[in-house]
């Protein structure tokens, strides 16, 4: 029986793997492993053989077993201690030595994290070099700019591109500097004292997670403290919040009067409407739009779990089998998704060419400056071309022959109202602004090698 939809319809399996009962297991185990070696190599607990404890870990820990003995205990740590004590005979009397169950849970939690930060760099990456692509590509190629829904100055599609850009950049920055927050294990025992380390628990912890390639936590309770986890949920929110974003841009560029941009659709076998067999709908960006809600609401629970009784209590346990895992996958599923959708968009120059020239009263901006240029007071040159604009919508006469009929023909020379009518001539910086953001992106992943 299939309840989740993570399970055939959204995510992909080498993400899933990450997450899994399995992986799972088996990165508690690598964690067991390096506490009984560090111990060891203190003198907390005798020299002992962990050859057994390793063959486990290159085979795998029996989460069939675990599951059987959860049954019986209800408790998840114990089940996996007993599987792992049954898989190696009893050979290593001091598994768990000194430790808390959310040592194991939460020290695993974060190499799961680890894996997963090296897909999200790779996911960002490439989502970064398909907007490069397209910024390269339209960075001089005009359209119209549009505010409240309606047509404003020209920008180029290159400049549009370039603002998704900067901000995934700025993810891009977030999830760098969350490592050390995030990536965060614990080795310090029950209610976070280390009582049962001999006084070296302080060397424990920071042994241990360097030899896992954590950071380790100071100051605590019993489990890890739980901002760091809203802190990294917040910022996969943020990057789903801008793929959403991005998303819907697509969707209204693609509503047939605009017709501007287009996702790719396969001619041959997709099918867009069970009823109506012409459509093409934006369906990948909206399945985009509709996982980004999903990835934003894991905070608001995730942030409920921070508020623990006393030292911990586990009204997070549960919680966090969703919102951690799920956040997760989903976010790549996506940014796998929006990077498809880049990748093989239909740019459609000619509607933007179209559009532009059909919308003449897009360079207002650029009139109201001119005037004022002649040394019209700035507010004044800004009302005759308002009456201007309220004439032409009116349907009196063409633009061109409404400006020289006005205050405003009496300034300019046929070959400067020419040029000054062209909304060509009035992109300003875009090209520049996105060969900046170009060069920014490559010094930040440069930066990060």
């Amino acid at each position: 029986m299939t309840v989740s939809p993570l399970e055939n319809r959204y995510g992909r399996n080498e993400i899933k793997h990450i997450f899994d009962d399995q992986n799972r297991s088996n990165l508690m185990l690598q964690f067991e492993i390096a506490v009984a070696e560090v111990e060891s190599s203190l003198g907390i607990i005798p020299p002992e053989n962990l050859e057994s404890l390793k063959k486990i870990l290159k085979k795998g820990v029996d989460i069939s077993r675990m599951s059987e003995i959860e049954k019986e205990t209800h408790h998840d740590i114990m089940s996996f201690l007993r599987t792992v004590r049954e898989q190696s005979g009893g050979s290593f009397p001091y598994l768990h030595f000194g430790l808390t169950s959310n040592d194991v849970n939460d020290t695993a939690t974060a190499l799961q994290l680890k894996e997963f930060y090296d897909f999200l760099y790779k996911d960002l990456r490439e989502v970064q070099d398909a907007m490069i692509s397209l910024i390269e590509k339209y960075s001089r190629q005009p359209m119209l700019g549009r505010t409240h829904g309606q047509h404003a100055s020209p920008i180029t599609f290159g400049l549009k591109v370039a603002a998704w850009l900067d901000e995934m950049n700025r993810h891009y920055e977030r999830i760098r500097e969350s490592e050390k927050r995030v990536l965060v294990g614990k080795a310090l025992g029950p209610v976070g004292t280390a009582a049962g380390m001999g006084g070296k628990g302080l060397e424990v912890n920071e042994q241990v997670m360097k030899k896992l390639g954590l950071y380790a936590e100071g100051a605590t309770g019993q489990i890890v403290a739980r901002d760091r986890y809203v802190e990294f949920l917040q910022v996969l929110s943020g990057i789903a919040l801008t793929l959403e974003k991005i998303g819907t841009e697509i969707r209204n560029l693609q509503r047939p009067e605009i017709n501007e941009v287009m996702e790719y659709f396969d001619v041959k076998k997709q099918v867009g409407s069970s009823s109506m067999p012409s459509k093409r709908n934006p369906i990948t960006s909206e399945n985009v739009c509709s996982l980004s809600r999903i990835i934003r609401a894991y905070v608001t629970p995730e942030m409920e779990a921070a508020v623990q009784w006393h030292e911990r209590d586990l009204t997070n346990s549960a919680l966090e089998r969703f919102t951690i895992p799920y956040s997760c996958i989903l976010l790549d599923d996506i940014l796998v998704k929006m990077n498809k959708i880049l990748n093989f968009l239909f740019v459609n120059t000619e509607a933007m060419e179209k559009n532009l020239m059909e919308s003449p009263l897009c360079i207002s901006e650029r009139l109201t400056i001119e005037l004022a240029l002649k040394k019209v007071d700035r507010q004044e040159s800004h009302e005759i071309i308002r009456e201007i604009s309220m004439d032409f919508y009116s349907g009196k006469d063409k633009l061109r022959s409404i400006l020289e009929k006005s205050p405003f023909g009496k300034y300019f020379t046929k070959e400067e109202m020419d040029n000054i009518l062209d909304p060509h001539n009035f992109t300003g910086s875009s090209h520049e602004i996105c060969m900046e953001t170009i060069g920014r992106t490559k010094l930040l992943r440069r930066d990060n090698l």
